[in-house]
């Protein structure tokens, strides 16, 4: 149970971690962001005004990350976002080994040694949201 408690907890934990990155220029706040999925459906003449990219575990929802993302253009002063596009990837792994040795005797006095172990390894899978945000003039 308490196990079932501690790893629900964790899954909670990485499931509100999105990190958000975001680097350009910086305008008073904004209370709408129009949300575009091609450079080609943004109003001509608009200035690119800097790039967010938001990453998270691959269970957090593409959903969510796009919500951080329209919070941080707001705040930045972003009149449009331009979602480039989402991509998965493995961060990392952990491989963990275990190993266990018996020793046994016979009947003749001879000690017979034995030596097993495993190993599981698992992938961590992360997501990563590219955008651009721009300023239209």
């Amino acid at each position: 149970m308490k196990r079932f408690f501690i790893l629900s907890l964790l899954m909670l934990l990485a499931a509100s971690c999105t990190k958000i990155d975001y680097v350009g220029e910086e305008y008073p706040p904004t209370d709408h962001v129009d949300l575009y999925f091609s450079f080609a459906d943004a109003p001509a003449g608009h200035k690119v005004m800097g790039y967010i990219v938001a990453s998270a575990p691959d269970m957090v929802s593409a959903e969510k990350m796009q919500k951080k993302m329209m919070e941080k253009a707001r705040a930045k002063g972003a009149d449009g976002l331009i979602i480039e596009g989402i991509e998965r990837y493995q961060a990392g792994s952990t491989t963990k080994y275990t190993e266990s040795t018996t020793e046994k005797s016979n009947d003749k006095g001879k000690t017979k040694t034995t030596t097993s172990g495993s190993s599981s390894t698992s992938a961590e899978e992360k997501k990563e949201i590219k955008g651009t945000l721009i300023k239209y003039r």
